[in-house]
């Protein structure tokens, strides 16, 4: 408990946060390596965060990270004195200790899991600032997501507990949307500045794009481990490259830019949560004790994050609870503590926002979504069904967990999308939201068949390398090898060349990933004039609103993004909640005289910012000439001599 204060003085927070992940994942004595260990307590800071966030919004330390720290290092200090001392164990050499945390079975998830990472990462770490925002302009949803991200920041808790001083930043009726994810980063963003007080607005919505494309990052890793955990020790090692490459794959060229371009934060953080909690109930930890806390905590991350995940959160957590009864049982104490504690928690998100989402009528809501590839998904599910439904499978209780999650996922998918055609006559967005959870469980349930699917030996050959003596000459080493790479390659190029969407070029040209690294749907000049338009905006009071550009809304253009202008000016400004109104507004084109009615009419006063060679401005010059309409205000947007784009104050009346 000392070191967070020190480390603070010297601005490392950085490092407190790295040593509080470190002595959570130390403190995890079932069976696994450093790489399980550091993924599952992941989850369990996750979920301790989000309960902890119903205290960091009341006492004064808001998410300060010394104080986040020390909150911390409570229950683990606990956690110590009930385990007890570890056993004493013999001095081994440095190799082998490091041998011990990293094994070499280990490698090529690793391998596999960072050039996932870079290859989403790299195309948003390189830009500056202004093109960090313009990849975005077009994913509206994510403006308000940046909006909650920052509020939770600057009130040091959830805005469902603070919602009269969140309503000059947050959208009316957004305060309490689920915050798991934004509570997530706004933890992440602390550490990283040591508490200190946020920046300006467009420094801001760019860490926030940098810590969204990790957010996505964090849901590969945790999609490629819970495939790996879920296929068992026979796939572990180089020859567990087969499985993780193409999944690899189909996650980051196919299915997840696509996600990650809609700007669908809070789901993306939930998955990645779900994909833990569903390994670790397909492959329990040796420890059932641990193995009820990570559950739990896992599950209380997944309420926070995106309570539309649930139900199958708890139909997965139920068939463990069934298939491993006999386990558990003899720990009912820990058991009932722990769903006690939990359950309060995980009940909180749906609770608070039971009056925006509380009837069955958001499930027929239209929404911009694309659809998950099925060409590439289908044939998965029915697989992964077809070897989970065989006796050997079912004798197997891991197998037996799997398949009454898919199953359990596949009813609801079936349920949403036959209450869609039954009220509305088509499918919409919330069916295409439980193809994610379709996706994400039905990748990982793929895993879990592959042994039954193909036999332990075309996976782990004739003999098992774990049994005694079970050494292979350098010529069969060789063969398995190759035989791996083989394999990898032709499957990896098979989907890889299926990757695109149902429709447009075929193959990488037409795949989102391609997309994603060439920055297309990229907006660099929209971007360019919000930050110059935030910048220059005085400090008056007045809501910033643009009719600059076009106004795609009832003009066929290409620019589509030239609409949404207004909104990431209320996220710049911090004012979302009183700009709500003059952005919807502001969505298609104005005459001078709407411009003058809406001026007057609004609680809020208002500045205009049009182009310099737009017609409104001799419009609004001779409407207001003589003094009249003294509410309105207009700025100009214009090139100077080296082509910088500046704001002008335009003089009416």
């Amino acid at each position: 408990m000392l070191l967070p204060p020190l480390f603070h003085l010297v601005s490392a927070d950085l490092l407190t946060f790295a040593l509080v992940w470190f002595a959570a994942a130390s403190l995890i004595r079932s069976q696994t390596t450093a790489l399980d260990r550091l993924m599952i307590s992941g989850g369990l800071l996750i979920g301790w965060a989000c309960a902890l966030s119903l205290l960091t919004s009341y006492w004064p330390w808001g998410l300060h990270p010394v104080a986040l720290a020390e909150a911390t290092a409570i229950p683990l200090a606990a956690v110590v004195l009930v385990q007890g001392p570890r056993p004493a164990r013999r001095r081994a050499p440095l190799r082998a200790l490091l041998r011990r945390l990293v094994p070499t079975r280990d490698f090529p998830l690793l391998l596999t899991v960072a050039a996932s990472g870079a290859f989403l990462l790299y195309p948003i770490l390189r830009r500056d600032a202004i093109d960090r925002l313009a990849t975005i302009i077009t994913a509206e949803d994510l403006a308000r997501h940046a909006a909650l991200y920052d509020t939770i920041l600057r009130l040091g808790g959830l805005t469902s507990l603070h919602q009269t001083e969140a309503a000059e930043t947050v959208t009316l009726g957004l305060g309490t949307y689920p915050q798991g994810s934004h509570l997530t980063m706004a933890v992440l963003t602390s550490f990283l500045h040591g508490g200190t007080a946020r920046g300006s607005g467009l420094a801001q919505i760019s860490l926030f794009v940098a810590l969204f494309a990790v957010v996505t990052a964090g849901l590969t890793a945790a999609l490629l481990w819970a495939v790996q955990r879920a296929a068992g020790p026979a796939l572990r090692g180089w020859r567990g490259l087969a499985l993780a490459v193409p999944m690899a794959v189909y996650l980051v060229v196919a299915e997840l830019p696509r996600m990650h371009g809609r700007g669908f934060l809070s789901e993306i953080f939930a998955l990645g949560l779900l994909a833990l909690l569903v390994a670790l109930a397909i492959r329990p930890l040796s420890r059932t004790r641990e193995q009820v806390v990570a559950l739990g905590a896992l599950a209380v991350g997944v309420s926070f994050g995106h309570y539309l995940l649930l139900p199958v959160a708890a139909t997965t957590v139920l068939a463990w609870a069934v298939v491993h009864w006999r386990g558990w049982r003899r720990h009912w104490p820990t058991v009932l503590a722990t769903s006690l504690a939990a359950g309060a928690l995980v009940l909180f998100p749906p609770f608070v926002n039971a009056k925006s989402a509380g009837s069955a009528d958001v499930l027929t809501l239209p929404g911009g979504i694309g659809p998950v590839g099925r060409h590439l998904l289908l044939p998965v599910v029915v697989a992964a069904f077809a070897a989970l439904l065989t006796r050997r499978s079912l004798a197997n209780k891991p197998r037996r967990v799997a398949l009454i999650t898919l199953a359990s996922v596949s009813a609801l998918c079936f349920g949403v999308m036959e209450y869609q055609l039954i009220t509305v006559g088509s499918t919409s967005y919330f069916y295409e939201k439980m193809i994610h959870q379709l996706l994400v469980i039905g990748v990982i349930c793929f895993g879990a068949a592959l042994l039954p699917m193909l036999g332990r030996r075309v996976i782990a050959g004739r003999s098992d390398p774990a049994a005694p003596g079970a050494h292979r000459a350098p010529s069969a080493r060789l063969r398995r090898g190759l035989a791996v790479l083989t394999a990898t390659g032709c499957l990896g190029f098979t989907v890889l060349s299926n990757a695109n969407p149902e429709v447009g070029p075929q193959g990488w040209q037409g795949s989102p990933g391609r997309a994603l690294l060439r920055g297309e749907g990229s907006r660099p000049g929209i971007a360019e004039r919000i930050a110059v338009i935030a910048a220059h905006h005085p400090q008056d009071g007045r809501v910033a609103v643009s009719l600059a550009g076009t106004r795609a809304w009832n003009e066929p253009i290409e620019d589509w993004g030239s609409a949404e202008d207004n909104i990431w000016l209320s996220v710049m400004n911090r004012n979302q909640g009183r700009a709500w109104e003059p952005w919807a507004w502001s969505l298609t084109r104005r005459s001078a005289e709407e411009i003058v009615k809406f001026t007057e009419a609004s609680a809020a006063p208002l500045r205009f910012y049009v182009d310099d060679t737009s017609p409104l401005v001799a419009d609004l010059k001779a409407l207001s000439a003589g003094g009249k309409h003294p509410a309105l205000a207009l700025s100009v947007l214009k090139r100077d001599g080296h082509g910088a784009l500046t704001v002008q104050p335009v003089k009416l009346g």
